[in-house]
């Protein structure tokens, strides 16, 4: 999206065509996705992996610009606040041993980072919410100046009519309002992108939004937010309240949040996801190509539909459909629901474990679903955010067709056999995996991820008479220390 967004004011006839073009895409993709053949390829995975920038003491740092000079990378991207910073990893396909990759990448990417931010008197840490980070981190001055921001902040503004507030209750509770998007900023992730073949996508994307809260609540890693226990994964509540550009008591009717589990399951095809963001969305960003929109032939290459890739890049669903005019065309499902870290290995494992969740359900999804409405799995998504491994989802129980609540630990040692089957369906060789399925036996077991570590000891050290800032610290300086050295969390000790 950045690299085609250089101004941050737009006029009225801006809007109308990116209107028009944005409804002229939508056709062209629905033949587009119609050609026999299109799409078709190697299946391979992608990341990309968010960070915080703090100091020595584990306040802030706003040295984005600084890292993106020094290190003159074009896969690290500026992220909204000045303390973040964002890489994307190479895309690898899924024959062999992709997991092992994917972590020699992310551990490259950190090393390099590290070293960067070290020049800086800084260091890069992987979490979900930084548990040192201050209201007063989070001014004006933290926005990384770029036009896309800027645009982003405007519009979203302009449709909300008052400044963007966030209210979410836990143990604690935080109320807290901002004229800025920067509260959305405290966030960050690692996010997956799977490339899934144009036949595949209904049943892969329903698949996915059913197990997503399973992966979710064991890879939490975001209890705190400006020092308050709040959800197991507060990024959830947090993102979703910090860029609600809706207005509220007007009396119209009330649009769906731009940041979203989604509207129900998809029943054809990937099209009704393009088709559902343009109807239920509002443009906010309308910078229109160049030249007549022409219709596309069969053929002809890919068309770049860049109105439409921008449109979808402005709706954040916590999984998102993505159209790539890249590699002759194809289609990737993106990933967006968990937190960065706790360490690369971590992420490998939920990676593993998400990715074969989705493959080894998939060929009976329909049978899931008949007995799963939607909106139990909407639910499932935020009990899973709110209460971690401590959640109770509902889940099809398969002899009596019918829902339970099951323990979401009881639920995922049931399942891991699927994991296990699906990657190897997927061509990923058994010696790849079975270290990452293993490490995520070695959480279920220890009923421990990055939330509830961090929870424990903050506690613990309360408990020896750290007042709430300084616990915090302290617990910081010993997660970045476990996260540097590339343990896995369920290792991690808890004693103070």
């Amino acid at each position: 999206m950045g690299s085609i967004i250089e101004r941050d004011a737009f006029s009225a006839a801006d809007f109308r065509l990116f209107g028009r073009r944005l409804r002229a895409s939508l056709d062209i993709l629905r033949d587009v996705l119609a050609q026999p053949g299109f799409g078709v390829g190697p299946v391979t995975i992608g990341a990309e992996l968010e960070t915080y920038i703090a100091d020595a003491d584990g306040r802030v740092l706003n040295i984005n610009q600084a890292l993106v000079d020094d290190l003159q990378d074009p896969q690290l991207q500026l992220e909204l606040n000045r303390f973040n910073i964002e890489y994307n990893l190479a895309p690898l396909s899924l024959q062999g041993w992709p997991l092992h990759a994917l972590e020699q990448q992310l551990l490259q990417v950190l090393a390099r980072l590290q070293s960067a931010a070290a020049a800086h008197q800084g260091r890069i840490i992987p979490i979900g919410i930084l548990p040192t980070l201050r209201g007063e981190d989070l001014g004006e001055h933290a926005m990384t100046d770029l036009p896309r921001y800027r645009a982003l902040e405007r519009e979203l503004k302009r449709l909300r009519g008052e400044d963007f507030s966030v209210e979410i209750h836990g143990d604690d509770t935080v109320r807290v309002s901002s004229s800025h998007v920067v509260l959305e900023g405290a966030n960050t992730s690692y996010q997956l992108h799977l490339r899934v073949a144009p036949e595949d996508y209904a049943d892969t994307f329903n698949t996915l939004q059913l197990v997503t809260p399973l992966v979710l609540a064991l890879g939490a890693n975001s209890p705190l937010f400006l020092q308050h226990c709040l959800w197991e994964e507060t990024r959830i509540a947090l993102f979703k309240q910090a860029v609600d550009c809706r207005m509220r008591g007007s009396g119209r009717w009330r649009q769906p949040s731009r940041v979203a589990f989604g509207q129900g399951w998809v029943r054809r095809s990937a099209w009704e996801l393009f088709a559902e963001t343009v109807a239920l969305h509002q443009p906010i960003m309308p910078v229109n190509g160049a030249g007549p929109l022409q219709g596309w032939q069969p053929g002809a290459e890919a068309p770049a539909l860049s109105e439409l890739r921008l449109h979808m890049g402005t709706v954040w669903p916590w999984n998102r459909a993505v159209y790539d005019p890249a590699f002759g065309g194809h289609l990737r499902v993106e990933m967006r629901a968990l937190p960065s870290g706790p360490s690369a290995v971590d992420m490998v494992a939920n990676t593993a474990l998400l990715l074969g969740l989705v493959a080894g359900l998939r060929e009976d999804i329909d049978d899931w679903l008949s007995a799963m409405p939607f909106r139990y799995a909407e639910y499932n998504f935020y009990r899973a955010a709110q209460h971690g491994l401590a959640a109770r989802l509902l889940w099809p129980h398969r002899r009596h067709h019918r829902l339970e609540e099951v323990a979401i630990v009881t639920l995922l040692e049931r399942l891991l056999p699927h994991a296990s089957r699906g990657l190897r369906a997927l061509g990923v060789v058994e010696a790849d995996s079975a270290p990452y399925l293993s490490t995520i036996e070695h959480r279920l077991a220890a009923r421990l991820n990055g939330a509830r570590w961090q929870r424990e000891v903050m506690q613990r050290l309360e408990r020896q008479g750290l007042e709430r800032l300084d616990a915090c610290h302290r617990m910081l300086a010993r997660y970045a220390e476990a996260s540097l050295a590339n343990r896995p969390v369920a290792s991690w000790s808890r004693e103070v």
